[in-house]
């Protein structure tokens, strides 16, 4: 077992991929930098998450975005390198996109200049009439699922509540599923029945936030809104306008059209005014080769889950002291008279006192002197002090003393050593349950994230807290998605009557999934901060919140 500051081995799937470094998290799955020592090349590798492993439908949906990839082989969507439907735990490795998203440029950059934003939703039409073609409809389009690789092309990512045409759907009538501000309105009361045409309010809706960075889930009414569009150019105006009908059958007819609307548009903008900033920033190369282990500290909780191989460090076995021999311990007979001779034990006369002598370490050296004239009788020995016979007890009782108190000592500390693992454990498994918990939390507000138009709250309230939702990370995702629960809870106010028709179970569910996250991080908090959950804290062993 390697220590946690001397780093560990890389974590291995199938024998050929290593994982190096976590890219992003969804709802579902996780994606890793991962290094192919098959084809000894970088690529990006998309678990599902520990907490679906047994979920059939969840399996049946990661497998259909692998099987929908492997079909469309085009630049603007991800090679699949590899999937197989039966592993444990279920992965697809991809080829790699490491320049973020065009939603990460938008946040770094500001919206996007005309010219740039038209080349990312051109590329988009491009993979998105490759899958219609091939009966596809992505469902989920948006600026955060275009990848950008290091040569600046986009690639259409996250096909995993992809429908195809001629497969049984795994949605059923009348659920949702998508992002709110791209979702086209028959998709937000019906996921199932949609066609590409939903597809198309989504490219609409994404042109809108590269070129205004803002988001908005009201597009299909901006024509009666003059300050929705104020910002975008009239002529790429009329393009999001025509793409973001309510009614799909006023829409374009297909993205290829739209696609060609688009450059035509262009035109009449006109060449942009100033030096225009890379779509894709020069970056430090990746190593030739991975790193033999990961750097101190670093913990994969999915990947440590799913193969099961997070365990606390081992304390060093406690060394065991070795009892005081009493070898060497012989009696020997003292005799009144002068002579220094012992006689044997057996033939002790009387009035000898018999007293503990301990064996020098090496041979001395024995004296001869010459034997006297033994007396007449022998000389009775009057003792002082304590007896001859408790003096006789007095070393062998010091020595198991000394030993029970060693053996003690020894016990306290290994009990102590295990006490603490066993709070480090229990801190760990808290801190994963509280990541559990919060991917439930935010893969139910994105699902259940309409549920604010069927409330009697104010919508642009919800709009502006998904908003920073979407473009935040770590804590502050974190906060707006309490938030919006919270503004859910005060919109409700505790009356069922104040709630949409079927929009109930919604409701339940975000708050039942913000509960069971307070919850958890309170158990972590409060596992960390007493004994002995505490001490392995402040020894390194695991972290608090």
């Amino acid at each position: 077992m390697h220590s946690v500051s001397q780093g560990r081995p890389l974590p291995q799937l199938e024998g050929r991929f290593l994982i190096v470094d976590r890219l992003g998290d969804g709802g579902t799955a996780t994606v890793y930098l991962s290094w192919d020592s098959k084809n000894q090349n970088w690529c990006a590798l998309k678990l599902l998450l520990h907490k679906y492993a047994e979920d059939e439908e969840m399996r049946r949906r990661f497998t259909q975005e692998a099987e929908a990839l492997k079909l469309l082989a085009h630049p603007n969507i991800p090679h699949l390198i590899h999937h197989d439907p039966d592993s444990e735990p279920l992965f697809m490795v991809m080829e790699l996109a490491r320049n973020g998203s065009a939603m990460d440029w938008v946040r770094n950059n500001g919206a996007m200049p005309p010219c740039v934003a038209a080349n990312v939703i051109f590329q988009v039409c491009q993979a998105l009439a490759e899958a219609h073609a091939a009966g596809i409809v992505h469902r989920d389009v948006k600026p955060h699922n275009v990848l950008l690789d290091d040569d600046g092309i986009c690639k259409l990512t996250d096909f995993g509540i992809a429908r195809m045409f001629d497969s049984t759907s795994l949605t059923k009538t009348g659920s949702q599923i998508g992002t709110f501000s791209f979702m086209a309105p028959e998709q937000r009361s019906d996921t199932k029945s949609v066609d590409h045409r939903a597809d198309i309010y989504s490219v609409g809706a994404s042109l809108y936030t590269l070129l205004t960075g803002r988001t908005s889930a009201e597009l299909f009414v901006a024509s009666l809104d003059d300050e929705l569009l104020a910002d975008v150019h009239p002529a790429l105006r009329e393009v999001i306008l025509k793409a973001t009908q309510y009614r799909p059958e006023d829409r374009h007819a297909s993205v290829l059209i739209l696609q060609a609307e688009l450059m035509d548009a262009l035109h009449q903008v006109g060449p942009p005014i100033s030096e225009l900033p890379p779509l894709v920033q020069r970056r430090e190369p990746l190593p030739r080769r991975p790193p033999p282990t990961l750097p101190p500290h670093k913990e994969f909780p999915e990947i440590d889950k799913s193969l099961g191989a997070w365990q606390p460090p081992l304390p060093p076995e406690p060394r065991l002291l070795e009892t005081p021999s009493r070898e060497g311990i012989l009696p020997t007979s003292l005799s009144s008279s002068p002579g220094l001779t012992p006689a044997p034990p057996e033939e002790r006369p009387r009035g000898h006192i018999v007293l503990p002598y301990t064996m020098p370490k090496r041979p001395q050296p024995i004296l001869y002197l010459p034997t006297p004239t033994p007396p007449s009788r022998s000389v009775e020995l009057t003792p002082r002090g304590p007896t001859p016979r408790a003096r006789s007890w007095v070393r062998p009782l010091l020595a198991i003393l000394i030993n029970g108190a060693l053996w003690l000592s020894a016990i306290a500390a290994f009990t102590t050593l295990a006490t603490v693992l066993w709070g480090a454990w229990s801190v760990h498994v808290a801190r994963l349950d509280t990541h559990d918990a919060l991917f439930d939390l935010t893969e139910s507000l994105q699902t259940e994230v309409g549920v604010a138009y069927q409330v009697q709250g104010d919508q642009h309230e919800f709009e502006a807290i998904y908003e920073r939702y979407s473009a935040s990370t770590g804590a502050a995702r974190q906060q707006a998605a309490l938030d919006f629960v919270a503004a859910l809870d005060e919109a409700v106010a505790g009356d069922d009557a104040l709630v949409g028709a079927g929009a109930l179970p919604q409701v339940r569910k975000l708050q039942g999934a913000r509960d069971g996250y307070l919850e958890a991080r309170e158990t972590w908090t409060h596992l960390s901060g007493r004994f002995p959950g505490v001490i392995a804290v402040w020894m390194g062993l695991v972290d608090a919140p």
